[in-house]
C-alpha cells in the first residue's frame, strides 16, 4: 500500500528550486493521487536517492554501504524482493554484494518526481514482490532555459552541475552535466570511513587498508544526461532519454573490495500514439537498454599474496513493452505484452597481470515474457481495481563448464545438470476503497507478487582448493521462485479543513522466500524458507496558518521466519528496521522556507543473530535548513543534517551482504554533523 494523501496543502508546493517529488500511488484507489505536497524535498546534501527516500518515507530503510551505493529496504523487503525503475525500465547493478544498487544509477538533479508502490500490486512490470519504485525524470519543456547549480558540504564535499534545456512545441530537450567528488565523511566519534574499517578490523588484518589511503576521497563521480522529445502531431509522441555515469574510487569500507570503476549506460525510448481506434485509447511502445560495468578490488588494502585480485562484473538489461489503454463500459483497462532479458557475468583477475584467476557469475541470461491486464472503475462510493500477470521466465549459463581452467571440477560436479531453470507464474490483485464522503475512506487490498532467484543466488562461484572448506561462497541451483501473498487494510481521514491522516496495516506470507546463510562449514550460500512480515503506519500532516504545514509519520514492521535452517534457531528475519518516526515543521511563504525535523529510530531488538546481524542502539537526529530567493534568478539554500554530532547507524549486518568482520561484522556509522550551501542560478 501508499503513504497518505493530503491534497489541502498546496501552499508548500511553491519552492524555490525544481524540486524533488516523492508521489506515493494509492493502489486502492483508481487513479494516482500525491502524498502531501508530494513530499517535497526543497534541497538536500544527500548524494543517493536511497537516502532521500529513507528521510520521506518511514517505511523505506537505507541499507549503508558508503558516501554513495547505498541500498533500499521496503516495508522489510530488500534486493531483488523490490522492483527499481527509471523511466519505466528496468534497471540493475552488476556487483553481487550490491555496491552499486540500482537506486545508484540515477542523478538527483534529473529527478521530476519518485513513485513508489508497496506490496505486491504491479503488475505491469517483472519482479514487483515486495513493492516498486518508479523514478521519472524530468521532461524538458518549450523555449530556452537553464541552471547553474554548485553544492559544498562538509568533509570537502563539491558537486557541479549545469542543465540546459530548448526547443519548440515540435522538438524539445534537455541536456545536463553534473561533476561530484567527497572526501571521507566522519561519523559522530569522528571516525572516518578508513578509520571505521581499523576499528573493528585492526591495522594488519588482510581486509583492512593501508596507511597510504588513510585520507584518499570517499569517490568520484561524473553523469552525463539528455532527453529528447518529438511531437511528430497532435496523436504521436516519441521520447528518448540518454543518460551515462562513471564513478572511480568508491571506498567501501565494510567490504573485501572498493570499487575502482562503476560505468552505466542507459538509453530508453517511448512512442506513443492516441486515440489509434475505438479499442485503442493510448498505445505506448517502450524499449530500453542498459549495460553497468563494476570492477572492485584490493589495491587499497593490504591483501597479500592470492588475496591481491580483482572482480570484473558486467550486466546488461534490454527489454521491450507494449501496452494499450482503453475504455469498456465503465472500466479503465490497461494491456500489454513485457518482454526483457537480463545478462549477467562476473570473473575474478590476477594482480596485477589482470589474467582471470576464477568464473564468479557464469554469463547467466534471464529471460523473462510476461503478458497483463489491469482495469479500474468507480462504482457509487467504491473504487475498485483488478490486475493480473503471467511470466514465462527462462533463467541458462552460457559458459563451457567442462575442462574449462577457470572453473574447478568440484564446482562443475556441483552446478552438473543444473545450469538451466524455467519458471511459470501469476501475480494477480484485487482491491477496493470505500469512501464515506469526500475526505474519509476505508480500504483493503489482497495480492500476490513473484520473484525468481537471481543469477548470484542460484550460481554464484567462490572456491579456493587451499582451505580446509573450499567453498567460500556458493549459489543454490534449486532455488524456488519466492511468492507474496499479502493483505493490505487501512483508512483515511482528514483533521479538519486543513490536515489529514492515514493508518495502514499489512501482512505479507512469504513461500518459499530467498534467504542468505552461513552454513556449518562457513560457506555462505541460500536456501528457501517459509517467513511472514507484517506491519503498520502512520502519516498525517496539519496546516498551521497561512504558510506553516507541521508533518508527523511512523512506522512499524517485524519479520519472523516460519521455517528454521538446520542448526540455527532464531526466528528473527534480517534486515527488518525497528519502529522509524519523524516530526517535522517547514515554513514556506514563496519567497524563503524553512524546516526543522527529527528522526527517531528504536533499538534494534529482533534481529538475525545466527545470520550475522547484532543489537543497534537507537538513535535520534534533529536536521535544519532554509532556503531565500535573493532574485528571481538567483537563490541560495543552506542545511544542517545531525545537528547534535550524533553517532548512529541506521542498518545492519547481515551475512547476505557479505561484510568484512573482525570480532564483530562491520557496521558502517553514519555521517556526523554536516553542513551543506547550496547555490543556483537559473535563466
Amino acid at each position: 500500500m501508499t503513504k497518505p494523501i493530503v491534497l489541502c496543502f498546496s501552499l508548500a508546493t511553491l519552492l524555490f528550486a525544481e524540486a524533488l517529488q516523492v508521489q506515493t500511488v494509492t493502489v486502492e484507489s483508481s487513479i494516482e493521487t500525491e502524498k502531501l505536497s508530494s513530499d517535497q524535498v526543497q534541497f538536500t546534501r544527500q548524494q543517493d536517492l536511497s537516502e532521500i527516500l529513507s528521510s520521506t518515507n518511514p517505511e523505506i530503510n537505507m541499507v549503508r554501504a558508503s558516501a554513495i551505493g547505498n541500498d533500499i529496504v521496503l516495508r522489510g523487503f530488500k534486493r531483488d524482493d523490490i522492483n527499481v525503475l527509471i523511466d519505466g525500465a528496468k534497471i540493475y547493478g552488476a556487483c553481487p554484494n550490491r555496491m552499486d544498487p540500482p537506486a545508484m544509477h540515477i542523478s538527483i538533479s534529473q529527478i521530476e518526481k519518485v513513485i513508489v508502490k508497496e506490496g505486491p500490486f504491479d503488475v505491469e512490470n517483472f519482479g514487483s514482490m515486495g513493492g516498486m519504485i518508479n523514478v521519472v525524470t524530468k521532461d524538458p519543456k518549450p523555449g530556452f532555459s537553464g541552471s547553474i547549480q554548485a553544492t559544498i558540504g562538509s568533509f570537502d564535499y563539491k558537486k557541479g552541475a549545469v542543465n540546459f534545456n530548448g526547443g519548440d512545441e515540435k522538438f524539445k530537450f534537455s541536456l545536463g552535466f553534473v561533476r561530484e567528488s567527497s572526501g571521507q565523511y566522519e561519523d559522530g566519534s569522528g571516525r572516518t570511513l578508513v578509520e571505521q574499517n581499523w576499528a573493528v578490523l585492526g591495522k594488519t588484518n588482510p581486509n583492512a587498508y593501508k596507511e597510504q589511503y588513510k585520507n584518499m576521497d570517499a569517490y568520484k563521480r561524473g553523469v552525463v544526461r539528455g532527453k529528447f522529445i518529438y511531437d511528430i502531431d497532435e496523436n504521436q509522441q516519441l521520447k528518448v532519454r540518454l543518460y551515462s555515469d562513471k564513478a572511480n574510487d568508491v571506498l567501501y569500507p565494510a567490504f573485501q573490495m572498493d570499487a575502482q570503476l562503476d560505468e552505466t549506460i542507459m538509453l530508453n525510448a517511448d512512442y506513443t500514439i492516441k486515440h489509434l481506434s475505438t479499442y485503442s485509447d493510448k498505445l505506448v511502445l517502450s524499449a530500453y537498454y542498459d549495460r553497468v560495468k563494476h570492477d572492485m578490488g584490493t589495491e587499497f588494502r593490504n591483501a597479500p599474496g592470492m588475496l591481491y585480485r580483482t572482480h570484473r562484473a558486467k550486466s546488461e538489461t534490454k527489454g521491450v513493452k507494449l501496452k494499450n489503454i482503453f475504455l469498456i463500459g465503465a472500466w479503465n483497462m490497461e494491456t500489454g505484452i513485457d518482454v526483457s532479458k537480463r545478462g549477467w557475468n562476473g570473473v575474478c583477475l590476477n594482480e596485477p597481470s589482470k589474467t582471470p584467476r576464477q568464473v564468479r557469475i557464469p554469463d547467466v541470461d534471464t529471460i523473462n515474457r510476461g503478458v497483463f491486464i489491469k482495469g479500474t472503475r468507480k462504482y457509487g462510493s467504491w473504487d475498485l481495481k483488478a490486475g493480473i500477470r503471467y511470466d514465462w521466465t527462462n533463467i541458462d549459463t552460457n559458459v563451457q563448464w567442462n575442462n574449462n581452467p577457470l572453473i574447478p571440477a568440484p564446482v562443475v560436479n556441483y552446478y552438473s545438470n543444473k545450469t538451466s531453470r524455467d519458471f511459470n507464474d501469476i501475480s494477480a490483485n484485487v482491491v477496493a476503497k470505500y469512501h464515506f464522503n469526500d475526505t474519509d475512506a476505508l480500504f483493503f487490498a489482497i495480492g500476490q507478487g513473484i520473484r525468481v532467484p537471481d543469477a548470484n543466488e542460484l550460481y554464484f562461484i567462490a572456491y579456493n582448493k587451499n582451505l580446509t572448506n573450499p567453498w567460500v561462497r556458493r549459489g543454490n541451483p534449486d532455488l524456488k521462485e519466492v511468492k507474496n501473498r499479502e493483505v493490505d487494510f487501512g483508512y483515511e481521514g482528514s483533521l479538519g479543513e486543513v490536515g489529514n491522516y492515514r493508518v495502514t496495516l499489512f501482512y505479507s506470507d512469504l513461500k518459499d522466500y530467498i534467504y542468505a546463510y552461513k552454513d556449518s562449514a562457513g560457506t555462505l550460500t541460500y536456501t528457501n524458507i517459509d517467513a511472514h512480515i507484517y506491519g503498520a503506519a502512520f502519516d498525517s500532516a496539519y496546516s498551521v496558518g497561512e504558510y506553516g504545514l507541521l508533518e508527523a509519520k511512523m512506522a512499524y514492521q517485524r519479520g519472523e521466519k516460519d521455517d528454521q535452517i538446520a542448526g540455527q534457531s532464531d526466528d528473527d528475519m534480517a534486515m527488518v528496521p525497528p519502529f522509524h518516526a519523524s516530526v517535522s515543521y517547514s515554513y514556506d511563504t514563496g519567497d524563503y522556507f524553512a524546516s526543522a525535523e527529527i528522526r527517531y529510530s528504536a533499538k534494534w531488538n529482533n534481529y538475525d543473530s545466527d545470520n550475522g546481524e547484532q543489537a543497534i542502539k537507537s538513535w535520534t537526529v534533529v536536521n535544519l535548513k532554509a532556503s531565500k530567493k535573493i532574485s528571481s534568478q538567483f537563490s541560495i539554500d543552506v542545511g544542517v543534517d545531525n545537528l547534535f554530532d550524533q553517532d548512529y547507524a541506521v542498518n545492519n549486518t547481515y551475512v547476505g551482504r557479505a561484510l568484512v568482520s573482525g570480532a564483530v561484522p562491520l557496521l558502517i556509522h553514519e555521517p556526523g554533523r554536516y553542513l551543506y550551501t547550496n547555490l543556483r542560478y537559473t535563466f
